[in-house]
């Protein structure tokens, strides 16, 4: 998800997702552990989606 994007949308929703997102960052990262998950880069993608949305949160605490 783009940064841009992120920024449309409201903070509880960013908050919603960011819950979703580290349930599968968790279930991604088991599942490359025992073999199931074949893109490693996987959970790469889902942290560099968790970074973007804290920034913008804090970006969004910041301006207040």
């Amino acid at each position: 998800m783009k940064a841009t994007a992120v920024r449309k949308m409201e903070e509880s929703a960013i908050r919603k997702e960011l819950v979703k997102l580290y349930e599968d960052l968790k279930q991604s990262v088991e599942d490359t552990r025992l073999g199931k998950e074949k893109d490693s880069q996987k959970s790469l993608k889902i942290k560099r989606n968790i970074a973007r949305m804290l920034t913008v949160l804090r970006e969004m605490n910041f301006k207040k």
